[in-house]
């Protein structure tokens, strides 16, 4: 019996060794992951924040099934640090106004920016929302992006009543 219960002890103590020194690899290897990962964010972070700043536009309406253009303006985005992106445009109030909305990266030089304004009857009273999803691609310069636009116009209830398409040629304002 004297010889069982050292036996026990020493295996007792190899196994608490044992899971220390596996939970230390295990920790070690985690944090190696975690640092790669946020080495990566970084990246993806410094990549994404390119688009920050402020951005003038030539946007042209389109017919959706043909690419015929059909009528020009001009936009102004504001893409900020958070991923919130604040626009308008020079059309007419009733047509355009100040745009609300979120911008995010998809990788490459690619993003994707949905934003959303009010549109006001000619007597002054609301007649519902416009919503603009953008996807575009930012040239290596970080200077210009060109893109296609999705419009969708929705009534004071909801209801999609609209839809259209355009293209831009965006550059970053100095």
């Amino acid at each position: 019996m004297k010889l069982t219960l050292p036996k026990q002890l020493f295996g007792a103590a190899l196994t608490i060794m044992l899971t220390l020194a596996l939970t230390q690899i295990l920790a070690s290897a985690q944090e190696v992951q975690g640092e790669q990962k946020a080495e990566e964010s970084h990246h993806f972070s410094k990549q994404a924040r390119k688009i920050e700043g402020v951005w003038e536009a030539q946007v042209t309406r389109r017919v959706c099934a043909t690419g015929d253009p059909l009528a020009t303006f001009r936009g102004m985005t504001t893409f900020l640090r958070d991923g919130a992106s604040i626009g308008t445009n020079n059309l007419p109030p009733t047509t355009g106004g100040i745009a609300f909305g979120r911008w995010k990266y998809l990788g490459g030089n690619r993003y994707l920016d949905v934003e959303r304004f009010f549109r006001y009857n000619p007597d002054g009273s609301f007649a519902g929302v416009q919503r603009i999803t953008r996807n575009f691609t930012l040239n290596h310069e970080g200077n210009q992006f060109t893109g296609t636009v999705s419009i969708e116009v929705f009534d004071a209830t909801d209801h999609l009543i609209q839809t259209g398409c355009a293209t831009e040629v965006t550059k970053r304002v100095e």
